[in-house]
């Protein structure tokens, strides 16, 4: 007689767990497809889904995992522009002939200290929010306005542009005909999967949003976790940075303002609750995918930017609404099944 592997388990719980999204995503490709023909399953078109994804779904899950606790990282986007301000400031100052022709060791050299840049910037959030006790939006409100003026100011408000090849080449660049920055996000998803499945820091993190409470008496450390949550999420900045650098070539003090939207709905779209506790790293993938069909479609129609940004404003509300229906829906079928 066949018994199901552990593996086998969490792989069909998985499924399960994201059913309603699998029905989404083959009804929203339906709906893009009718509306826009066979422009939609193009190649050039999927191509173009493939270079654009990353940069909302790296985003995303890092979004998530500051709302496994609860909280939320408005500084996301102004931490990965700082990354990418960092990077282009020192190859301009330490490169002879100009940021192009900067060797490889001073390639790595500013992609670590942008990156110390984005843990210094996790550190300061979580220790405002974990020893002082301030609410996690109105730190990370703090943060990104005081980044985006340093932002402004270490540019004085101009496009900093002409980044080497080996950098071009992480947004830009494809492997064996896979874009370089699709194979970026996919290691990065299965490292947070594994990290915030399999670590105690990840069961940490999940029973601190579901009950502090416990945690603490579990000798969880909030400040440490809390701290490690916020660097773990400027990590995920990081990348995007990496990501927009080599597609745009340029870094610039307010570039990917409208992600900041888009990332929380992505979040919020794949399941990951805003009051803490639950969240999954495959979610978040499936939410990215559909919005970027939703996005790509929505484009091929040329439907007005401003627009498509009122339509993911649109799909929170209707998110909120159906989930808030649905919560009601739960607790009356439960209070008869309680009374009969």
């Amino acid at each position: 007689m066949k018994t199901h592997t552990p593996a086998r388990l969490r792989f069909s719980a998985m499924v399960t767990e994201n059913l309603s999204l699998y029905v989404v995503l083959i009804a929203v490709f339906a709906l893009m497809f009718f509306m826009n023909g066979e422009r939609f399953i193009r190649s050039q078109n999927l191509i173009s889904m493939a270079y654009q994804l990353p940069i909302v779904g790296l985003l995303a899950i890092g979004m998530m995992i500051s709302m496994l606790s609860g909280g939320i990282n408005l500084s996301i986007i102004a931490t990965a522009n700082l990354n990418g301000i960092i990077i282009a400031l020192c190859l301009q100052q330490f490169a002879a002939g100009g940021m192009k022709t900067a060797s490889s060791e001073l390639v790595i050299m500013a992609v670590l200290l942008g990156f110390l840049a984005c843990v210094l910037v996790g550190v300061v959030n979580g220790l405002l929010i974990s020893l002082l006790k301030i609410p996690d939006i109105l730190v990370t409100l703090g943060t990104m306005t005081l980044i985006a003026g340093l932002n402004v100011v270490f540019t004085k408000g101009y496009t900093l542009s002409g980044f080497p090849d080996a950098l071009l080449n992480i947004g830009n660049g494809a492997s064996f005909g896979v874009p370089n920055a699709l194979i970026l996000f996919i290691v990065a998803a299965i490292v947070a999967s594994v990290i915030l499945n399999k670590t105690r820091f990840g069961f940490s993190l999940y029973m601190m949003g579901s009950n502090p409470e416990a945690a603490r008496y579990a000798n969880v450390s909030l400040v440490k976790i809390t701290v490690m949550q916020y660097v773990f999420s400027s990590a995920f900045a990081a990348l995007t940075s990496l990501v927009m650098m080599g597609q745009l070539n340029s870094v610039k003090a307010s570039y990917a303002d409208s992600y900041l939207l888009v990332a929380v709905l992505a979040a919020f779209l794949g399941k990951v609750s805003p009051f803490g506790g639950f969240g999954r790293v495959s979610g978040v993938v499936l939410a990215v995918i559909i919005l970027q069909i939703i996005s790509s479609g929505l484009n091929l129609m040329r439907m007005d930017p401003f627009m498509i940004t009122a339509t993911w404003g649109a799909i929170i509300i209707a998110i909120v609404v159906f989930r808030g229906l649905f919560s009601q829906l739960k607790i009356r079928l439960n209070n008869r099944e309680k009374s009969s």
